[in-house]
């Protein structure tokens, strides 16, 4: 038997509801979809200026590390790649419902892609933007519009591309992004590019890589289940 505090074994748990056996991954997808109905109650509950005010110490930090990071990069950027292969669903089809809950300004839908989606108010074409850039919320405002320097190898590949700006309050330009999309052998392609300036920390890239791959998924899953 171990000193009390130290762990000899593995932990092992049966979990039986009415006589039928779960296995953890049951246990692991309810809490998550909980979680997900909980964080929504929340984000509907305060609303999006009470967001702005309980986040401003936050945000005040975000802009004071982001802010200077142009000027630090020399006007260099770097690009960080998320590459998604989907079957079930075409280019057309989600298009079609990922820039109508934009158009719309569906706070619900786009709130709901990522836990780290704080607000997303869409207006005159305009996206005001409160999530995880770095390690913490940064607020900016993403406009999307032709002639969007990123350029990278393979873009040539996607017949359809959405190129943004993201620029902080003051409209210092913190961020580019493409998001490229096609149909091919495997079902729809879709490329997601995103630039920061060279200065910026290693995690803000990989951070976004993940982001995407998540907020992705679930509009990708939302766009599914109303086709």
């Amino acid at each position: 038997m171990g000193t009390p505090g130290t762990r000899t074994e593995p932990l092992t748990i049966r979990t039986v509801i009415d006589g039928i056996e779960h296995p953890e991954q049951d246990v692991l997808d309810w809490e998550l979809n909980r979680a997900r109905t909980a964080l929504a109650l929340l984000k509907a509950r305060i609303g999006d200026e009470r967001t702005r005010e309980l986040l401003a110490p936050d945000l005040l930090a975000a802009d004071a590390a982001m802010a200077p990071l142009p000027g630090t990069a020399h006007g260099e950027w770097r690009s960080a790649v998320t590459e998604m292969e989907v079957e079930g669903i075409d280019a057309h089809t989600f298009l079609t419902w990922w820039q109508g809950r934009l158009g719309s300004a569906d706070r619900v839908a786009l709130l709901a892609a990522n836990p780290e989606h704080y607000l997303a108010n869409s207006a005159d074409g305009v996206v005001e933007i409160i999530e995880t850039i770095g390690s913490g919320p940064l607020r900016f405002f993403l406009t999307f519009h032709d002639g969007v320097a990123i350029a990278d190898p393979g873009h040539e590949t996607y017949p359809v591309r959405i190129g943004g700006t993201g620029r902080l309050a003051d409209g210092t330009e913190i961020a580019r992004v493409m998001h490229e999309f096609g149909d091919g052998a495997n079902g729809l392609r879709i490329r997601l590019t995103i630039q920061f300036p060279t200065s910026a920390p290693e995690h803000v890239f990989v951070g976004h890589q993940w982001h995407f791959a998540c907020e992705f998924r679930n509009w990708l899953e939302a766009a599914h289940r109303a086709a």
